[in-house]
């Protein structure tokens, strides 16, 4: 899976619009959006961000799903 599709995974899996998690990401909008077009992709402290929030949350995302 694309870093953009892992993302995207990740918030619909959480039932989120794009605003509230970018929300509880602490970023803008446009940088989600951004992301899940695969204009940019998030640096470190935003991966682990979501990583934690995946695994709160029981949601089968690895590391490995933001190397690609």
């Amino acid at each position: 899976m694309k870093i953009k599709d892992t993302i995207k995974y990740l918030r619909r899996s959480l039932v989120l619009e794009q605003k509230e998690f970018a929300d509880l990401l602490g970023i803008d909008k446009s940088s989600i959006c951004n992301y899940e077009h695969g204009v940019r992709k998030p640096r470190l402290p935003i991966i682990r961000k979501m990583l934690e929030l995946a695994k709160q949350h029981k949601i089968k995302i690895s590391t490995e799903d933001f190397l690609n």
